[in-house]
């Protein structure tokens, strides 16, 4: 275990990083504290939620795991949990994992002066602009799909739509959950954080934006989806098309084959073979043949001018 503490005037900040169950067992005696909750911050599937013991708050956010992985969807991939336990003259915050945030106010403590309030508040909102960098990277994401979309390259569309989906839905998620903190915060006048105003307008920003992302992917998903379907379509129409033309072609060709068939086998006793004119009255039964199979079909409706 890591700790670090800094006092200030008015109260003192411990910063926690990487206890153990034995660790957690001297913290809840340091500080009069019930265990259950401490050892539950092993659990990484927590979250955000908060809990009050008298005077003080218990209180879990999340903040975003800058060594993710690309593929990284779900909370616990995404974002790194951080307990925050606020007393009447203290704050301490325990994680697992070093974190930027929180080591930027560490080298900067001692040139800062703050209020327990004040400073609870900067580190709250820190958690916030976490996500700035990476809610804009999906928004360029996004754009870019959508300039696929349109284009009509369809190589890998589904698969990168799905992971911006995925994400956009873990920070949603986040985004709302850790509004329900600050609101039960708020809901505390014997907490020190009795005004969350100015979090929540960063907040609320992240969530709008958010959730535009999800639902832009969303419908840039379903158009495509709608796109492909359509161009196949217009495939097995023109294929269709090109079946029919020749299947009426062949109806005419069909009985004049017969014809041509019956009078080509070289049998000897065949009458007809001896006619004078025979030649031409095969020709013209053909011809009438192959015009009353035209009426025929136009009457059917299954050929118009344009097709032939």
């Amino acid at each position: 275990m890591k700790r670090f503490e800094h006092q200030w005037q008015d109260f003192k900040w411990i910063d926690i990083e990487g206890p153990s169950q034995q660790d957690f067992l001297q913290l809840a005696s340091e500080f009069d504290l019930p265990l259950r909750p401490l050892a539950n911050c092993l659990d990484p599937e927590h979250l955000p939620h908060a809990e009050f013991f008298g005077t003080r708050a218990f209180f879990i956010l999340r903040h975003y795991d800058k060594t993710c992985k690309e593929a990284a969807g779900t909370m616990q991939e995404l974002t790194t949990k951080i307990v925050f336990v606020v007393g009447p003259d203290y704050i301490m915050t325990i994680h697992r994992a070093p974190i930027d945030s929180l080591s930027d106010v560490i080298d900067r403590c001692n040139f800062e002066n703050f209020s327990l309030a004040g400073f609870t508040k900067n580190l709250i909102s820190r958690l916030i602009a976490s996500f700035d960098i990476p809610l804009e990277a999906l928004e360029n994401k996004t754009e870019v799909i959508e300039g696929r979309v349109f284009a009509l390259r369809r190589r890998n569309i589904l698969r990168e739509g799905y992971k911006i989906k995925r994400k956009a839905s873990t920070f949603r998620k986040v985004f709302k959950f850790t509004n329900d903190v600050l609101l039960k915060l708020q809901s505390r006048p014997e907490f020190v954080l009795n005004d969350v105003s100015d979090l929540k307008e960063p907040l609320d920003r992240l969530l709008f934006y958010t959730e535009n992302s999800y639902e832009e992917i969303t419908g840039l998903l379903s158009l495509h989806l709608s796109l492909m379907s359509q161009k196949t379509n217009e495939a097995s129409y023109k294929t269709n098309e090109i079946m029919r033309i020749l299947t009426v072609v062949s109806i005419f060709f069909l009985p004049l084959n017969f014809i041509a068939g019956v009078y080509g086998m070289n049998f000897d006793n065949m009458p007809e073979l001896k006619t004078e004119h025979g030649y031409y009255i095969t020709l013209g039964v053909m011809a009438v043949i192959a015009i009353a199979i035209m009426i025929w079909i136009y009457k059917k409706e299954w050929v118009k001018k344009e097709d032939l």
